[in-house]
């Protein structure tokens, strides 16, 4: 029995190996993870374009700053969800505004690719969501750092 012990004592706490087993388990399980595909959902986070941002369908000073602010602000694992007309509301018939919508989110588009964002990473989330709002993107806009959302 004493010279098990003298033994363990010589290959500590590893065994003969070099790895303890609690280590080598909670190996096993980070790749497990790993290798499924679970990661952590983005962080959201979202901006409004409201009625100081626009004049008509450009971007006022005031506008491209805060689209300057949300291009600054990108970072890895983020999302920034721009609202580029919180229900704005625009005179004229459905087609006229639908115009000016376009217009509004080809504005907003280019100057975030003025600001260093690459095509790839900006996206377009058309539509409302449950009670007219969206609070987290679907699943295929979660990989772009900007979306931009239009409620047509």
């Amino acid at each position: 029995m004493s010279l098990d012990l003298a033994q363990a004592e010589k290959q500590g706490p590893a065994g003969k190996h070099g790895v303890s087993r609690r280590r080598g388990g909670y190996l096993c399980c980070a790749i497990a993870l790993m290798a499924t595909g679970c990661a952590t959902p983005p962080v959201v986070k979202r901006d409004y374009l409201y009625e100081a941002a626009w004049r008509g369908s450009s971007l006022t000073v005031v506008g491209r700053q805060m689209v300057v602010d949300a291009a600054a602000g990108a970072a890895p694992q983020t999302v920034t969800l721009i609202d580029v007309n919180q229900r704005a509301k625009v005179p004229g018939d459905p087609e006229r505004r639908a115009r000016i919508l376009d217009w509004r989110i080809r504005n907003v588009w280019a100057e975030l690719r003025r600001n260093g964002i690459a095509r790839a990473d900006i996206g377009l989330w058309t539509g409302a969501g449950p009670e007219g709002v969206q609070t987290f993107p679907p699943g295929e806009l979660q990989t772009k750092p900007m979306v931009l959302i239009a409620h047509y």
